[in-house]
């Protein structure tokens, strides 16, 4: 069946209609025509297989409109979830503008923080003596790079 998405939509419902409309014809003239068919002396020794055949076309018939149905019916809701995911990419878009702007304002309020505590670090740095002993504020300003978002 896949091989027949090859086909126009148009030209498949027109081939499944007439397989269809064939097979009520042949079965209408074959079985509630039969006595009328059976007196033509061309049509008379062909008139059960003229009853097979139609029996074949309608069935035929009916099973291919029932799965073109089908199959125009899934393609519908392929369309309609298509236009959904259109939308929810749309509005993912924007989102990720929102989201890529939120970011770059933390990142621009974390490096100004980080450069006020590096200036910390330099003007404290003269407090640290040559055995290593680190200042109280020097402390305080490591504490404070660490935890750039909490307030004292």
């Amino acid at each position: 069946m896949w091989m027949l998405e090859f086909l126009p939509d148009a030209f498949l419902a027109w081939i499944i209609n007439t397989i269809l409309i064939t097979g009520i014809i042949g079965f209408a003239a074959s079985f509630f025509f039969g006595y009328v068919v059976r007196w033509l002396p061309a049509i008379a020794p062909y008139h059960l297989l003229i009853q097979i055949v139609s029996i074949v076309l309608l069935v035929s018939g009916v099973y291919f409109k029932g799965g073109y149905s089908v199959e125009m019916a899934w393609r519908e809701k392929v369309a309609e979830l298509e236009a959904k995911v259109a939308v929810a990419e749309q509005k993912s878009k924007e989102a990720n503008t929102q989201i890529q702007t939120v970011y770059v304002d933390r990142v621009k309020v974390v490096k100004e923080k980080q450069i006020v505590i590096q200036e910390k670090i330099k003007t404290v740095e003269a407090k640290i003596d040559s055995i290593c002993k680190v200042a109280p504020e020097a402390i305080d300003i490591l504490n404070e790079a660490a935890n750039p978002g909490e307030k004292k």
